[in-house]
């Protein structure tokens, strides 16, 4: 564009150049050199004002500074340089075969169109529809064509605004010719002038380009922003390798009342989404996360989490003794053992030994056991255990009892009670315990032991003790605390059915509260419970749980100190969060796209300045015409401001329909960001395919009627308070 306006201003040099005789090639260097000049010395002032500038921008932005000329720099700017020389000569030859009369002519009019002209006309409208619908269905990395959409769709609507400026003008023409002499010379002038209305077209391009790239930069900015909130509810966070219950207790050691620490653990799982989950201390929840998401999508999520709380609680204890009192039993007759030594009834007696199993505060599992005789008589005996894991607390995950047979086959009926079982001063028999199904199952599937029929009840709980049967030979009975009847509760996220898992990844029962679109930790996809309700009965946290303790904005600084000191590790800030994400994800691509911007206004700038400045002189030969015909200076000057407000209200309209026409049909298309599979989908995020764009609304949440869950689970039972809570 710039080079045709070159060429134009130079037309009349040209003319009078072949008037005195100058052709050839004194006639082409007499055209270039000018030109070359301007071009080696805007490169070289080009090349110096760039290697500051990477030096300054590398220094600021990165870890050190960019060496300021390197070759592909140097390749680039000659590339730039023979490009506009190219350009240049082309714009010349195009002047140079035009006719003398009309080089040397004092009045330029307005040319019709080539064929060529059309034919490439015609053909960025096509590749526009091209694009636009190609980027309309993008299904993973796009291609050249979605990638030229936004320039191709930016001419096309370009050379749309000019038709519609040359219909608009000429069909006013007529129509103004008895309002008055200056609507007349206005509309006569948008109709037959280009020196205004041809960079129209470069102009509603560049906007179109800069309003996808100003879009494309304030959704990467949104979006990395939310998703900092969904990978941390609070103002700064912390890792820790103590597991999710010894976060738990460290909150309750460091911030007793609950009003600034929280604890959290996330199993990401992205390859599989039934699994991803967040664990959460959702008592704590609303005192210190509180607001933090109001004005995000999690908001509706954020405010049910406080449901999820529960009285379900692990059992934790502290002290550095386990003690153990057993007594034996009379077994009842009936019950046989089919071994080659034959059937043997006897009362409880025999080697027996009763295994703690725990998990310490550093999130290793660990297991005491002790060892006792117990008379045939029905004596108690007492034994007791060192438990050096326990001394700071621990939490208490399940007990196994068995035979103590040092060696001899015991095929005896064998019964116990339990008449104490403490670690410190926590009472192990105040709890419910139940037998591990599995435990039966493996022996009732040995082959070598065949015909044992187990008794009605393997454990009682009773006033007295735990009355528990001991497995024949040197199996070894799993006993677990009761949870029969404790559901999880759980907000889920997603198209899959949701299935609570504890914090050692078993299957737990599970009650929906409601189904979101995006939710705090987790994103779009997962599923968010109690930490402590998970906690009950589970083993060590998996190990791919991240946990973390979250500070709210008030925290004071000695218990952040008090928390850096107990975990070894350093803060994270929710801005280094949010930076971290723009990094890993492509956000941080967010200032090329407002740059983009910012360039695209620039060439616009260029291009309308080129054309303003020839506007100006042919404006200055017509009020001179018409001051010669009598027609009054303030009439013309009415004229000129009639021309440039119409044409500035027309190019404002057709700017602002064409940049809202671009980002509906092109931003979606465009891969802006490298989204995570359960990334926050905000309204301008795409959701339903990796690596999307930015643009496309996510799928919509499914809406729980009231009494029913809107994700069907046969076994989950009824929610609490009438119906799962809704959230959108």
């Amino acid at each position: 564009s710039i080079g045709a306006e070159l060429a134009v201003a130079r037309r009349e040099e040209i003319g009078l150049a072949r008037l005195r005789g100058i052709h050839g090639l004194r006639l082409w260097r007499f055209l270039l050199v000018e030109p070359l000049l301007a071009i080696v010395v805007g490169t070289l002032l080009g090349l110096v004002v760039g290697a500051a500038g990477t030096v300054w921008a590398t220094r600021t932005w990165l870890d050190e500074a960019a060496p300021p000329r390197t070759q592909p720099a140097l390749v680039a700017a000659a590339a730039i340089a023979g490009a506009g020389l190219l350009i240049v000569g082309l714009s010349a030859a195009a002047a140079l075969r035009e006719p003398l009369a009309v080089q040397v002519s004092t009045r330029r009019r307005p040319h019709r169109a080539t064929t060529l002209t059309i034919f490439l006309s015609v053909l960025v409208l096509v590749g526009a529809g091209v694009a636009a619908y190609r980027s309309r269905g993008a299904d993973g990395e796009p291609d050249l064509v979605v990638l030229l959409g936004p320039a191709l769709v930016g001419l096309a609507l370009g050379q749309a605004a000019i038709w519609v400026i040359r219909i608009a003008a000429r069909g006013l023409t007529p129509a103004t010719e008895r309002r008055g002499l200056g609507a007349f010379l206005a509309a006569r002038r948008l109709a037959r002038a280009d020196d205004l209305v041809t960079p129209i077209r470069l102009v509603v391009a560049a906007a179109v380009v800069g309003a996808l790239a100003l879009s494309g930069a304030i959704s990467v900015r949104s979006w990395t922003q939310e998703q900092a909130g969904v990978e941390v509810p609070g103002a700064r966070a912390i890792a820790t390798d103590l597991g999710a219950m010894g976060a738990v207790d460290l909150t309750e050691e460091v911030d007793p009342e609950g009003e600034h620490l929280i604890a959290t653990a996330i199993v990401r799982n992205e390859t599989r989404l039934p699994e991803r989950r967040a664990y959460v201390d959702a008592g704590r929840w609303d005192a210190v996360v509180g607001d933090f998401y109001d004005d995000t999508p999690a908001r509706a999520a954020s405010d049910a989490i406080g449901r999820l709380s529960t009285d379900v609680v692990p059992l934790q204890a502290t002290g550095n003794r386990f003690e153990v009192t057993l007594s034996g039993l009379e077994v009842p007759p009936g019950r046989t053992i089919d071994l080659p030594n034959g059937d043997v009834y006897t009362s409880g007696a025999g080697g027996a030994e009763v295994s703690l199993n725990y998990v310490s505060t550093n999130n290793a599992s660990g297991s005491v056991t002790v060892q006792l005789q117990v008379p045939e008589d029905g004596t108690p005996v007492r034994g007791s255990a060192r438990v050096r894991d326990c001394a700071q607390g621990c939490t208490v995950t399940g007990l196994e009892l068995g035979r103590n047979t040092e060696g001899v086959i015991d095929n005896t009926e064998f019964e116990v009670l339990a008449e104490r079982l403490t670690l410190g001063d926590t009472d192990l028999l105040e709890s419910t315990w139940v037998p591990n199904p599995s435990s039966v199952a493996a022996v009732l599937n040995n082959n070598f032991i065949r015909g044992w029929e187990p008794p009605a009840s393997m454990v009682v709980n009773r006033v007295d003790g735990l009355q528990v049967a001991m497995l024949p030979l040197d199996a070894v009975l799993e006993v677990n605390l009761d949870r029969t009847d404790d559901a999880v509760p759980v907000l889920a996220a997603g198209e899959e059915a949701p299935q609570a898992l504890d914090l050692g990844g078993d299957d737990r029962s599970t009650e929906v509260l409601g189904i979101a679109r995006s939710m705090p930790l987790v994103g779009s996809a997962g599923l968010i419970s109690d930490i402590r309700t998970s906690a009950a009965g589970s083993g060590p946290t998996v190990p791919s749980a991240e946990v973390q303790i979250i500070a709210a904005d008030s925290t004071p600084q000695a218990m952040l100190d008090q928390v850096a000191e107990a975990t070894g590790s350093t803060w994270r800030t929710f801005a280094t969060v949010r930076d971290g994400l723009g990094e890993r994800h492509g956000g941080a691509q967010s200032v090329a796209y407002a740059l983009t911007a910012l360039a695209c206004a620039l060439v616009a700038l260029l291009a309308l300045g080129a054309g303003v400045a020839r506007h100006l002189r042919d404006y200055r030969r017509d009020v001179a015409s018409l001051r010669v015909l009598g027609v009054s200076m303030s009439t013309a000057r009415r004229a000129g401001r009639t021309e440039l407000v119409a044409l500035t209200a027309l190019v404002l309209v057709v700017v602002v329909a064409a940049g809202w026409l671009a980002v509906t049909l092109l931003l979606e298309g465009l891969p802006l960001l490298a989204l995570p599979v359960a990334g926050h989908r905000s309204a301008g995020v795409a959701a339903g395919r990796p690596g999307g764009a930015l643009g496309r609304r996510g799928r919509a949440g499914r809406w729980p009627g009231p009494g029913r869950s809107s994700v069907h689970h046969p076994t989950e039972p009824a929610a609490r308070g009438g119906g799962p809570v809704i959230v959108p």
